[in-house]
Order: structure tokens, then sequence, then C-alpha cells
């Protein structure tokens, strides 16, 4: 793309000096080749010089470092259908195919989904049985998450350098027994969304949730899905499918002016 606008660009100086081809001479300039025009009436000569020299310099000058937005673009995207997505899941998170048992759970609190969001693989918090009440529910009263080494934990890593922006979605079924079993996703140990506080709602459907993940391009960003369970009711859990993140690419356009002097 570069060598396409350097080609551009002396094109430009070449047409705009074809017509005086008698006295064209392209002659070496410390910032670029220049062609030297016919002399005005007054006597003064016109130079046009092409500034191409900035082009073959490794770090771009800050007045060349015009950021050209494109449209958001996949980054990450797994339906776990070929695997589980490159995420590794400890304690109760299980990856796998979709076919509820529940044969553990607290009596009268099994809603189920009736399959995976899409296709027939998954994760969720073992997945074909309700979750386990592990007690590393500490911090469900003030949602701060106390001890989070201790959850079930889903995670997986993303290198968002070379972005201005991007964002986690998700499709979930989510049937956690709130407020005392919850849930967050954490990314670099910092909380950026939250199933914690207020009244049971029993799921009806698979939601899409988002989470940003702005504050953290730039680098590598390790996201992870904490689920933190009491020690008495166990509900059908947390299930997990077609996981995508999409960031908007920061491209530096370089222009090379071409500057008359008279």
């Amino acid at each position: 793309m570069v060598i396409k606008r350097i080609f551009m660009l002396l094109l430009s100086v070449f047409i705009l000096c074809l017509p005086f081809a008698d006295t064209l001479a392209f002659t070496p300039a410390s910032q670029g080749p220049t062609c030297s025009l016919p002399q005005e009436a007054d006597g003064s000569e016109v130079q046009v010089e092409l500034e191409a020299a900035s082009i073959f310099r490794q770090a771009l000058p800050a007045k060349q470092a015009e950021p050209v937005i494109q449209n958001g673009e996949p980054i990450y995207f797994s339906d776990f259908e070929a695997d589980g997505g490159g995420m590794t899941g400890n304690l109760d998170w299980t990856y796998g195919t979709y076919a509820w048992v529940g044969a553990t759970c607290y009596t009268g609190t099994r809603y189920p989904p009736a399959a995976a969001y899409s296709g027939t693989n998954m994760w969720g918090t073992r997945l074909n049985d309700c979750y386990q009440n592990l007690g590393n529910n500490q911090g469900y009263a003030s949602c701060i998450n106390e001890a989070p080494a201790d959850d079930s934990i889903l995670s997986f890593s993303v290198d968002l350098t070379g972005y201005d922006d991007a964002t986690l979605s998700w499709w979930e079924w989510f049937d956690l027994f709130l407020t005392w079993d919850w849930a967050e996703v954490r990314v670099n140990d910092t909380p950026v969304f939250q199933h914690c506080g207020g009244s049971y709602v029993l799921p009806t459907a698979w939601v899409q949730q988002t989470a940003d993940l702005t504050p953290f391009v730039g680098g590598v960003a390790n996201i992870e899905l904490h689920m933190m369970a009491s020690t008495v009711v166990n509900y059908t859990g947390w299930f997990i499918d077609d996981v995508m993140i999409t960031g908007t690419p920061t491209v530096y356009e370089t222009y090379l002016p071409i500057v008359v002097k008279d």
C-alpha cells in the first residue's frame, strides 16, 4: 500500500513536469526528488519537491501518523463445534456435546436449555448436570470477588495489539441461585461484567451478552469467566456458546506532501 502511494505521488510530479519536458531534470534532494520548471517572468524558478524520505524511516513522525478507522472486524470466534475454542476450564467448567442428565440437582430446580445455542457442543458448568456446591461464593453480598483463584474459571487469551477498541460477546443460558451463587467475567484481573445481586430469574431463552474490552487494547487480554457457588442449593448452571471478539484496527495512513517552491 505504501509503495503504491509513493508511485502515485512520483507519477503526479512527473505529470506536473511533463509539459516542460525540454527542461525536465530530476535531481537528488535532501528530502526527496525534485524537478525544475521554466523560470517565471521575474526570473524565479519554480520547483516541485516530493518529500518522500520519511516513508523509509522505521518510525513515522507524529504529523504522518493519521489513524484511518476501518469497520470492525472479527478477532476471535468459536462456536465450539470443532474444539473448545482454545479455552481452558477448571473445577465445574466442562466442554463437550450437550446431552442433559441433571442427576444431582437440588429438588425442583432443573431449568436447563433444550439444546446448545448452535450445533451440539459448548461449555457449561458441569455441562450435563447441575453445578457443585463448592462453597466458593465469597463476595456475593458486595459483588467484590474476595478469592477469585478458587472459582470455577473458564479462560482464554486474545492479542488485541493494533486495535482501537474491542468488544467481547457471547450467548449464554444462565441459571444460578442468585443472590448466593454468582458469576463474573474478568479481563487481566479486572471485572468487566457481572451476574451479581438481585433476585433469581428463571431462564427461558438464550441471551447474548457483551463486555467492553477497549481498556485492554494494545496488548494481550487474558479473559476469564468465573462462576461461584454456595454450599446448599445448586441450579442448572452457566452455559456458554458462540463466543466472539470484534475490534476496530488502527491503520496509519502515510501521506507525502508535494511542496511547491517559488
